[in-house]
């Protein structure tokens, strides 16, 4: 299955004329949202946030709110540079609520993005690696997959090397870093 998605580029942002900003977030432990913008004003948004009480989830960031309106193609896009922002800690899916296209984004992360690192996360309390505590954190969009939680792509952290997307939109001028 291909995921059209994906397909969207910083180079074709460029040509639909968006801009990008990303802006750090104070609430709770902290995090970023990132927001798309056509001549018009906001078309999309995805936040991501520091976990609060669902476990220590590897330090990963979770995607507390996202919304593509009818711009779908910029779902994944969007998830690169969150991923991105979050760096070394990685960037996890939303632990109760997930849409049947933002799991098809996590699971084509999982199974075709050479670029991307995935780590397994624990239940909670832990199931897996019960004397690591690290690792446990809630599970309960994962347990909705029929293949067993552990196998879900949701049941992950996902981590890039380095910028490559921040650094294309920067490089065609359509993106601004709010990093105060």
């Amino acid at each position: 299955m291909l995921l059209q998605e994906a397909m969207f580029t910083p180079e074709r942002a460029l040509e639909e004329k968006f801009t990008f900003t990303a802006k750090r977030t104070r609430f709770g432990k902290g995090g970023w949202h990132v927001s798309c913008f056509n001549e018009y004003g906001p078309i999309a948004i995805l936040s991501i946030q520091r976990t609060l009480g669902i476990g220590n989830c590897l330090g990963a960031y979770e995607v507390t709110m996202s919304d593509v309106g009818n711009h779908s193609g910029l779902g994944p896009l969007l998830y690169d540079i969150a991923m991105e922002l979050a760096g070394e800690s990685g960037l996890m899916s939303d632990r109760a609520i997930v849409s049947p296209e933002a799991r098809r984004v996590w699971t084509y992360y999982l199974n075709n993005r050479p670029d991307v690192t995935s780590a397994q996360l624990d239940s909670t309390p832990g199931t897996l690696t019960p004397y690591d505590e690290e690792d446990d954190c809630l599970q309960l969009s994962a347990r909705e997959d029929a293949t067993g939680w552990q196998k879900s792509p949701l049941s992950k952290v996902y981590r890039k090397r380095g910028t490559p997307t921040i650094d294309a939109l920067k490089s065609l001028g359509i993106i601004e870093i709010q990093d105060r």
